[in-house]
């Protein structure tokens, strides 16, 4: 039954990594604290994570697209490359939902990124940092397509809530703005874990100070070479490994290394606060949780993945972020 006087909201994030579902995350909590009952549907690989940052909201499996990537091709490369894939999954959410919401009987419906995750009789809610998906150089003139056929799809939706700020000051440039907007789109400010997330480590004790802390996500097989540049880069401190999935090759090179797997929101929070050094992907989520920190960090962005590239970029010297290629990874780090 639904909770008095709330509604029934069914969320549903893009299963490409951990940062669309750990985006959703806080949007759910608050939509569950304000007395809503929540359903969480998300690719297998994403429960763990979502059942350990929220106890007691109802979790679905929906499966997602499998985006394969190449240790050569550019992860864009990749993508284009399996766009049939990506139209057929999308069109496959569509019917998906259908079902879906023929049983839970949803009053909302939150898509983040997911373009079929709509239904015509349910408000539908799509939530999206890229207004302006960006392209890599040489195709640079074909974005005011991708802009346009976006734009028809966030127009199917009810509601388009970009997570970031309005005005000059922002996080995520020109992927959001400096465009004209679709008439249902508005920006609703960055999405964090942490922001009502007291800082603990149960059970751990923080390295000493100084130490580094890298924050490990992204596809394979550009997350393990990250891991080995960045480990045999950092051997003055000690160096803290924040990784949501578990490691696929032993670190080697530093020899002072603590690896948490799955950590806590919490443990997390911790860390990052007491860091000397921060390094993370120039993933968004990242960049927004980060920034709910006050913390800046060593951005290195996934090589070929565009959006990471633009947003490196845009961020070098502001908020206390500084951009380093995976090429350029050396013991300065």
């Amino acid at each position: 039954m639904k909770g008095m006087g709330g509604r029934r909201i069914l969320i549903s994030p893009l299963n490409w990594g951990f940062g669309h579902a750990g985006r959703m995350i806080p949007l759910a909590a608050e939509l569950k604290r304000r007395g809503h009952e929540v359903h969480f549907g998300v690719d297998k690989s994403l429960i763990p994570m979502v059942r350990g940052e929220l106890p007691g909201i109802s979790i679905t499996e929906i499966r997602g697209v499998r985006i394969r990537y190449s240790r050569h091709l550019p992860q864009y490369l990749c993508i284009f490359l399996q766009l049939p894939s990506i139209t057929v999954s999308s069109v496959s959410e569509y019917y998906h939902l259908r079902r879906l919401a023929s049983r839970l009987q949803p009053d909302l419906i939150i898509s983040d990124s997911r373009f079929g995750f709509r239904h015509r009789n349910i408000p539908s809610v799509y939530v999206t940092h890229q207004l302006r998906i960006a392209f890599p150089g040489w195709l640079r003139l074909m974005e005011p397509l991708g802009v346009w056929i976006h734009s028809m799809i966030i127009r199917r939706f009810d509601l388009c809530l970009v997570p970031d700020y309005p005005g000059s000051v922002n996080l995520s440039g020109r992927l959001s703005h400096d465009l004209p907007l679709p008439d249902n789109t508005c920006y609703c400010g960055p999405l964090s874990r942490f922001d009502a997330t007291p800082a603990t480590a149960a059970g751990r004790e923080l390295p000493r100070r100084p130490f580094c802390c890298l924050i490990l996500s992204g596809p394979e097989p550009q997350r393990t070479m990250l891991l080995h540049k960045v480990t045999a880069a950092v051997t003055e401190m000690p160096l803290v490994i924040l990784s949501a999935a578990p490691l696929h090759d032993k670190p080697t090179g530093n020899r002072k290394i603590t690896v948490i797997t799955s950590p806590d929101t919490a443990t997390m929070k911790r860390y990052l606060i007491e860091a000397e050094r921060i390094i993370a992907r120039a993933g968004y989520t990242a960049i927004m949780e980060l920034a709910s920190l006050g913390r800046g960090a060593i951005l290195i962005p996934t090589p070929g993945q565009t959006e990471q590239e633009y947003l490196g970029r845009y961020l070098h010297g502001r908020l206390g972020f500084v951009t380093v290629s995976q090429g350029e990874i050396g013991p300065a780090l």
